[in-house]
C-alpha cells in the first residue's frame, strides 16, 4: 500500500506529476510482486499450502545446480522457488494462483473481507473492503490488458482518462487491502493488531520458547550435577539477554513502542537456536562431534 500511496502522491502533485501510462505499468507491477510475495508466505506456512503450491507449478520447475544448492543453504525458501515460476500474465492467473492455494474461489471470498483495524480499534460498521468484487476484477483485467498493450505494442495513443486511472488505483488497492486483510487471517487467525497485543504475543511466545529450552536443559542434566553445562547455560543467558536489548533498543531513552516486542523477538528466536543445538548434544551419535 505504501507503494500505491507514492503512486496516488505522483499523480497528484503539482511539482512532478507522473504520466498515466508509468502509473498503469507500477500497478501492475505492484501487483505482480505482492502476488509472489504472498504465495511464498502462504506455500512456506507448509501444508496443506506446501503441496497445493507444489501442484501450481507440476512438469514445469526445473532446479539447476546453483537453485539446488541455494535451496540446501535456504537461500532460495520452497515458497519463493515455487512463486518465481508461477505466471502472471493476467487477473485470471491471480486468481488462479489463490484460489488453489486457499481452496476456495478467491474473489468470492474477498468480497466478505472487512478492515479488522477499523471494526476492532475504531468501532466501525463491518462493511467490507471491496464491496464490489466483479467491478474490481473487471478493473483489474482492463489495467493489466492496457499495460501490455503500452510496453508490448509502443502504441502511438497513450492518453488516458482521468477518471479510468483513479478507477486502476481504487480498485487495486481495494484487491491489496482485502488480500492482506484475507490471507493474514487465513495463516494466522485472530492475529494482534494494536502493538500492545503484538508485544503481549511476542512475549508469550518467548515465554513458551523458554519452557522449551528448560525441557531440554533437564534431559541434559537429569541430576543437576553438570556444572559445566550450568556455566555455558548461565553465560549464554547473559548474552541472549544483552544481545536482545542491543537488538531492541529497550534501554534508550525515548525508544518506540515496538521496543518490547523487538526484545521478545530476539530472544525467541536466539532460544530457538540454543534448543536446536542442545538438542544435537543431546540426540548425537558415538562419534559425532
Amino acid at each position: 500500500m505504501s507503494e500505491i500511496n507514492a503512486l496516488v502522491d505522483g499523480w497528484n502533485g503539482a511539482a512532478f506529476q507522473a504520466p498515466p501510462q508509468f502509473i498503469i505499468i507500477r500497478l501492475v507491477t505492484i501487483l505482480e510482486v505482492f502476488t509472489r510475495d504472498w504465495a511464498a508466505r502462504i506455500i512456506n506456512a507448509g501444508d496443506p499450502y506446501a503441496t497445493r503450491g507444489a501442484d501450481l507449478v507440476k512438469g514445469t520447475l526445473k532446479i539447476d545446480f546453483a537453485l539446488a544448492r541455494a535451496l540446501v543453504g535456504k537461500e532460495v525458501s520452497f515458497g519463493e522457488l515455487i512463486s518465481h515460476e508461477l505466471p502472471i500474465n493476467g487477473i485470471g492467473d491471480i486468481d488462479r494462483v489463490f484460489s488453489r492455494l486457499i481452496d476456495t474461489p478467491l474473489f468470492g471470498h474477498l468480497s466478505g473481507v472487512v478492515d479488522r483495524w477499523a471494526l476492532k480499534i475504531e468501532g466501525k460498521q463491518s462493511e467490507p473492503i471491496m464491496p464490489d468484487s466483479d467491478k474490481v476484477r473487471n478493473d483489474l483485467a482492463r489495467l493489466i490488458e492496457q499495460r501490455h498493450i503500452f510496453v508490448h505494442e509502443l502504441p502511438e495513443q497513450r492518453d488516458v482518462e482521468a477518471g479510468v486511472l483513479d478507477a486502476y488505483i481504487h480498485s487495486t488497492s481495494q484487491f491489496v487491502n482485502a488480500a492482506d486483510e484475507a490471507f493474514n487471517t487465513i495463516l494466522y487467525g485472530d492475529y494482534p493488531i494494536t502493538q500492545a497485543e503484538m508485544n503481549a504475543v511476542a512475549a508469550a511466545d518467548a515465554a513458551n520458547v523458554n519452557e522449551e529450552l528448560l525441557a531440554i536443559l533437564a534431559t541434559l542434566d537429569v541430576d543437576g550435577k553438570d556444572e559445566d553445562l550450568r556455566a555455558s547455560q548461565t553465560a549464554w543467558e547473559e548474552y541472549r539477554d544483552r544481545q536482545a536489548e542491543y537488538r531492541s533498543g529497550i534501554n534508550h531513552p525515548g525508544h518506540g513502542s515496538i521496543a518490547p516486542l523487538l526484545y521478545s523477538s530476539e530472544v525467541e528466536k536466539l532460544t530457538r537456536e540454543r534448543i536446536e543445538l542442545l538438542r544435537w548434544y543431546r540426540d548425537r551419535e558415538e562419534g559425532d562431534m
